[in-house]
């Protein structure tokens, strides 16, 4: 039987593509639905931690992608699947600063020293300061999926690295009865564009950053497999 499963990283990382790319090999798989449609409340997390009932979609999907998932693993059933996925730091803040800072509520109450800046206070930044609050953004939400995950299942990757090998693999691990003929079929004819849109700034370059920002994104991309 499929396990349960939850994909997540700090966003605009390529999920919108998993999720499509497993749905359509017949392993239905949500992309931010029930940690964002309907994020789960101070009442039901209160639930949570006394232990009287556990998260779960009640979706038929068997899979969630969410970035906004990572702080809720703990509470999810014990035997949910976490698929920590990555993408090059410098990438994402190209792509974040693009898309600007959204939820900025919901990542400063799991990030407190974060302000609760909202999208039209993080456009007004310098660019540089954007740059630096999305770098410590990524250092630090990683870490947060890796501390919340632990006890589960965790299969870490990077997204450049994704490829027919890496999918079998994931769609093992998660028990997922597939055809390998039928994956390379999917995964030939799915364009890894599906979330993309508008023009990232190419002016975003590791050289805005702080000192001490850029050294602390260099020793946390080393350790997710990244050279800088």
């Amino acid at each position: 039987m499929t396990k349960r499963f939850v994909i997540t990283g700090c966003g605009r990382s390529g999920t919108t593509y998993t999720a499509r790319l497993l749905s359509e090999l017949g392993c239905q798989c949500n992309h931010e639905v029930f940690f964002t449609g309907s994020r789960p409340g101070p009442g039901t997390e209160l639930l949570a931690r006394l232990g009287l009932r556990e998260l779960c979609g009640q979706s038929p999907a068997v899979g969630e992608a969410a970035w906004e998932a990572a702080p809720w693993l703990p509470l999810m059933p014990d035997d949910t699947h976490v698929l920590h996925q990555l993408r090059h730091p410098l990438e994402f803040i190209r792509s974040r600063q693009k898309k600007g800072w959204v939820h900025g509520r919901f990542r400063s109450r799991h990030l407190p020293h974060f302000p609760r800046m909202n999208k039209k206070h993080f456009a007004a930044l310098p660019l540089a300061e954007q740059a630096d609050w999305l770098a410590r953004f990524w250092i630090e939400w990683n870490a947060l999926v890796e501390e919340r995950a632990r006890g589960k299942a965790y299969l870490r990757y990077r997204i450049e690295e994704f490829d027919r090998s890496k999918l079998n693999e994931i769609l093992t691990w998660i028990q997922f009865p597939h055809d390998p003929d039928h994956v390379d079929q999917v995964f030939s004819e799915l364009p890894t564009n599906v979330n993309t849109r508008g023009q990232k700034r190419e002016d975003i370059t590791l050289e805005l950053l702080p000192d001490d920002t850029r050294s602390r994104l260099a020793s946390a991309a080393r350790y997710y497999g990244y050279h800088l």
